[in-house]
């Protein structure tokens, strides 16, 4: 099966042994890794039970997920995607935009999509708009660029 990993830096796979895969119909499926193969930017995985290319299909479009004890840790300044999930987000006039509720990319920067009730903005995560995370204190400050808000 071949997959499109989250990070930016494959290598973080290359030691995983087990991964948990979210099947279509919300139930969970746990595997171990036997093989595990670097193809460009994507990752090659042979799972021990998914022996056919039928078997594989069955996970088309299916998320695969690893314990976070498996990923190395973040370095300094950068964060993992699902660390940011939740921060309150304010502006650095102490006014609060709302909770991080997801983050993608966008292939020049990511994007945080912040939520207040009903409003949503989009952020996009660079040195001239997010001031500082503090992911301890649950809070992300930003500097409101000219037409961003």
């Amino acid at each position: 099966m071949l997959l499109q990993p989250y990070l930016n830096d494959v290598s973080c796979y290359q030691h995983l042994s087990k991964v948990t895969v979210s099947l279509a119909d919300g139930q969970f499926q746990r595997y171990q890794v036997t093989h595990m193969r670097r193809v460009g930017e994507r990752i090659l995985l042979r799972l021990d039970g998914c022996v056919s290319r039928e078997t594989a299909q069955l996970l088309t479009g299916c998320e695969i997920c690893v314990q976070r004890e498996a990923l190395p840790p973040s370095p300094e300044g950068e964060f993992y995607w699902w660390d940011l999930e939740g921060l309150t987000v304010y502006t650095e006039n102490g006014e609060c935009l709302g909770q991080v509720e997801e983050f993608f990319p966008t292939g020049s920067n990511e994007v945080l999509v912040v939520r207040k009730g009903q409003q949503e903005t989009l952020l996009p995560f660079i040195k001239e708009v997010i001031l500082t995370v503090d992911a301890d204190q649950g809070i992300i400050q930003v500097r409101a660029i000219p037409g961003l808000l």
